[in-house]
């Protein structure tokens, strides 16, 4: 959520934020107080995109990636009373400067700054950032900080990026909030979160906490195991698409309806866990967490400086901290962070079923086409990631009789 706030889309590219920062944006950002971050996450969530016909009913069954969900914000007055003041402080300065980061849609209030409609990024963005191992290296960085002066002592402007993130990310969310996913029932953030990702794909993170590999967590009985197995179906079909797509004589190898059944596949098995609105919350906090650190070393930030750790991407600025807290980072980050606004994007593609019908598979590995473009960087970061190649078929094995 925080990136989009800062990082507005590519030009040309399909709905996937651009790499560049306003870093005089970000810088303002990180100086918010903490509430009213929260107050612009609040606001984010009331405008959620998600349509209407002419008498004001929902077009989109709940689930859908523009109606993620109906569980209400703040109330109204209670939103107002943030922004009405809003104008004339940091904060308006920074909402009004930035309105136009939100997508386009019915005005809002007119005593509040930020218009228009909200698209979050898809959960599997959480999980990719969050396998670079980046939570926990920041806690250490936290840590540090609050007990002494091993990493030296803070720039004043890092000063406000320490509070809000430990306020935010590293205590419980403020109650009533819609970032309220913390409770008696599940006390534990960290297991919320793999839960979560276990049960939209099936997949565990790579890594425990500290020299600890395995973290507990409740598994969920009903969960998409079968998600990774399709998901790399669908790209090795979308390769084998792409390396032929210039043949004009001959059999081509090319297989636009399995294509469309494999998008199908993983659309059925994503909405079936998003029915009636289910999992949004925790995706939209979840998401919004690994943003703020993915921002955070997304260029030269003031905590990049403070902790001596400048570099020329988000992956050598996080292993320069992780040296200096000394906590590994995941050797694959190079990739995750490579996949993550990728995914996100053909995720949300796929639940919007965009690929499901066999006519519109072509624009995924049309040469000069948006998609195809993505699909080729897809593939190999996902290939170079898990160590599985998504360029050749799996080798078959026989089995002696």
């Amino acid at each position: 959520m925080f990136r989009r706030l800062v990082a507005p889309p590519l030009s040309g590219d399909p709905g996937i934020p651009g790499t560049e920062v306003d870093r005089n944006k970000a810088e303002q950002l990180f100086r918010l107080h903490p509430t009213e971050l929260a107050a612009l996450l609040e606001l984010a969530w009331e405008f959620r995109d998600w349509e209407t016909d002419p008498s004001g009913n929902p077009v989109h069954p709940l689930g859908h990636p523009k109606r993620r969900s109906d569980i209400p914000p703040l109330p109204e007055y209670l939103l107002n009373t943030l922004f009405a003041s809003a104008p004339t402080n940091e904060f308006g300065n920074f909402v009004n400067t930035n309105r136009n980061q939100f997508r386009p849609g019915p005005a809002a209030a007119a005593n509040r700054p930020i218009g228009g409609k909200v698209f979050w990024d898809h959960l599997i963005y959480a999980y990719l950032i969050e396998n670079t191992r980046i939570y926990e290296i920041f806690q250490r960085v936290l840590y540090e900080y609050r007990h002494g002066e091993r990493l030296g002592v803070p720039l004043a402007s890092s000063q406000h990026w320490l509070r809000n993130t430990e306020e935010l990310f590293y205590r419980d969310p403020p109650p009533f909030s819609i970032l309220s996913v913390v409770s008696y029932v599940r006390p534990d953030l960290r297991a919320s979160r793999r839960n979560v990702y276990y049960r939209m794909f099936g997949m565990d993170l790579n890594h425990g906490v500290d020299d600890k590999p395995i973290y507990p967590y409740e598994k969920a009985e009903t969960a998409n195991r079968e998600f990774q197995k399709t998901f790399e179906e669908f790209l090795r079909e979308v390769w084998i698409a792409i390396s032929n797509a210039n043949n004009s004589s001959g059999t081509s190898p090319r297989d636009d309806a399995a294509i469309a059944n494999l998008a199908r596949r993983l659309y059925d098995m994503l909405r079936t866990r998003r029915q009636n609105g289910n999992l949004s919350r925790e995706e939209f906090f979840f998401v919004s967490i690994m943003s703020w650190f993915h921002l955070s070393v997304q260029f030269d930030s003031p905590i990049v400086v403070s902790l001596r750790a400048e570099g020329s991407s988000e992956e050598e600025r996080l292993k320069k901290i992780a040296e200096r807290v000394k906590l590994p980072l995941h050797a694959k980050s190079y990739y995750f962070f490579g996949l993550a606004d990728r995914m996100s994007w053909l995720l949300t593609q796929i639940e919007l079923g965009t690929y499901n019908d066999p006519l519109a598979v072509p624009a995924l590995y049309t040469p000069g086409l948006p998609a195809e473009g993505v699909m080729r960087l897809i593939i190999t970061y996902w290939s170079e990631a898990t160590e599985r190649n998504m360029k050749e078929r799996p080798r078959s094995v026989l089995v002696e009789r």
